[in-house]
């Protein structure tokens, strides 16, 4: 297999060339950002980059995690490494990575990353990946109106200039993401380096500082100089609980981001997360011998890289190729004004906050959890914003399950099933989803389908409901009827529906949901995929009428599709 994949790899050896430099002009101002957001030396975060993308292609050929994504210093954690920086000082933080390179070993040995993403609801993610975006997007705003030379006004005319500047590169970084990020979203990034590059030989712009920092390779071993045996003794145990949240959070962003990866991979290859987390333990194992940061496959490199036409991991080869290039001659950073970074860090940091809405379809519970997550991790910081909001999040899970019906010891069972190895993780959080008013009901039925939870759908049914079913010549007159024909259903492999050009109407107190929709499972190793045409008569939130049939093809229409192509709202 080893040979067959660096075969493949060569094969595409021009696409991922491509690809790889392409994604390694984008990775240097973000990588510069974290590393000033993160308070590393920015020598240290460009080594960092280009260890983990030659370990990447090398745990590649051996256990393949995603196929095209690109790894990197992580932004979700630079204010965790600010943290640890400030807390346990520069000459610290490679034996605090070495402790959390040994944790995520730990979770790839034993395949623990299932069940840290059992305890973490992707909501509360998605929260703290806001208020980290948060800290960026402030972090990085005074670069967009600082000035070389500071007088007793404040607003003179060459803040003003540097002001103006920021606007109208801020407005077209965002146009050229807008209207490039799927055909080549590297250009943004490489139109403002470019263009802020020529400037600064012209116009009196506050540079980067870039502090030079020798690759020096040193063992990763504590300080404790000055510290008493008792001092030290608590000390390590408040770097264990750091490095364990340090390599929770990466954890975590690396199964998110292999989920996205897997979306755009351009062969529909799954990705495995377990042999992804390989790779980020072994690159981060590494960094500690020079000091390096943490790194996983970063979603914006990743996109970059995959849209740019890799094919094969080789792509980061060729990634730090650019950075070593980067390195050989920092007169490329040199020459950098801090307006341009900050554009890119404040737009960064507002993708993050502006992700949060990912989890309106959640509903009102996981919006606000998630918003309130996003407030603590900002105010409060990574670990304790998270902490409280997990001991939040398991109080009013237990009360919610009080209040339906369920007693402590059913509670207590219910949350053991969750840590089985074949449980359904998203038992809980569908719960919470399927309750919630503020849902559209449509929406629950798809996921309760999709979920093939079939105790969830009935809750989406109400007690009467009748039925008229697609693939029945029988009516359904009852829940009980309704459940019977969906419990056939969910014996098919892979039973998915997916609805478009849906109406939504309301008629005197009712809502009717009318529309298409797909519907596909495999049957003896082939997929089988149909049109459906429903509508769902909807009152307080639950189905009294559901009607579906199979949508007729051209030779029984007696009308022209063209006369009603505009009838339908997406």
């Amino acid at each position: 297999m080893i040979k067959q994949r660096l075969i493949e790899s060569l094969k595409h050896i021009k696409r991922d060339a491509l690809a790889g430099t392409v994604a390694g002009v984008m990775a240097v101002p973000l990588t510069v950002g974290i590393c000033l957001m993160s308070e590393y030396p920015i020598m240290t975060g460009l080594y960092t980059v280009i260890f983990a993308g030659i370990i990447s292609f090398i745990t590649y050929l051996f256990k393949p995690g995603n196929y095209t994504g690109m790894p990197g210093v992580a932004a979700g954690l630079a204010p965790a490494l600010a943290l640890g920086v400030h807390t346990f000082g520069m000459e610290n933080m490679p034996f605090v990575i070495l402790l959390t390179a040994l944790f995520q070993a730990v979770v790839w040995k034993y395949r623990l990353e299932r069940y840290i993403l059992r305890i973490v609801p992707h909501y509360l993610v998605e929260g703290l990946l806001a208020g980290v975006g948060l800290k960026i997007a402030l972090k990085f705003v005074p670069f967009l109106y600082d000035i070389e030379h500071e007088t007793a006004t404040w607003l003179n005319f060459e803040r003003e200039v540097i002001i103006l500047l920021s606007l109208v590169s801020f407005v077209s970084f965002v146009l050229l993401y807008k209207y490039y990020k799927k055909k080549m979203p590297a250009l943004p990034y490489f139109v403002i380096m470019a263009t802020s590059f020529v400037l600064s030989f012209f116009m009196p712009l506050p540079m980067i500082s870039i502090d030079s920092v020798p690759f020096h390779l040193a063992l990763p071993v504590p300080h404790f100089t000055g510290f008493n045996e008792q001092e030290i003794f608590f000390l390590i145990l408040k770097m264990i609980g750091f490095a364990m949240m340090l390599g929770t959070i990466d954890v975590i962003e690396q199964v998110m981001s292999n989920v996205a990866i897997e979306k755009i991979d351009p062969f529909n290859r799954k990705a495995n997360s377990n042999n992804s987390l390989l790779a980020i333990w072994i690159a981060n194992m590494g960094a500690t011998f020079f000091g390096g940061m943490t790194n996983l496959d970063g979603l914006a490199k990743s996109t970059t890289n995959t849209v740019a036409g890799a094919v094969t991991k080789l792509s980061n080869v060729f990634t730090s190729l650019v950075i070593l290039l980067v390195v050989l001659f920092p007169i490329i950073l040199e020459h950098t004004p801090e307006y341009a970074l900050g554009i890119i860090m404040v737009y960064s940091g507002w993708k993050m906050i502006a992700n949060i809405a990912n989890v309106r379809s959640e509903g009102r519970y996981a919006l606000i959890m998630a918003g309130i997550c996003g407030f603590l991790v900002f105010e409060l910081g990574i670990f304790e914003g998270l902490l409280l909001l997990l001991f939040a999040h398991a109080f009013i899970q237990y009360i919610f399950m009080r209040r339906t019906g369920k007693s402590t010891q059913e509670v207590i069972e219910l949350l053991k099933d969750t840590f089985k190895p074949d449980a359904d993780k998203a038992r809980i959080e569908r719960e919470d989803m399927i309750a919630e008013a503020s849902v559209p009901t449509l929406d629950k039925w798809v996921k309760a389908i999709n979920s093939h939870d079939i105790n969830a759908l009935m809750k989406v049914y109400s007690d009467d409901a009748m039925m008229i079913p697609a693939f029945s010549t029988r009516i359904r007159r009852n829940k009980d009827q309704i459940k019977d024909l969906y419990r056939d259903l969910f014996e098919k492999h892979d039973l998915m529906v997916a609805p478009y050009q849906v109406i939504s109407q309301k008629i005197d107190g009712f809502k009717v949901d009318s529309g298409q929709y797909k519907i596909k499972w495999k049957s003896e190793g082939f997929e089988e995929t149909n049109d459906l045409r429903f509508s769902f008569v909807i009152k307080d939130g639950q189905i009294v009428s559901h009607h579906s049939s199979i949508e007729p093809g051209d030779d029984v229409s007696i009308s022209h599709p063209e006369a009603y192509d505009d009838t339908f709202v997406e």
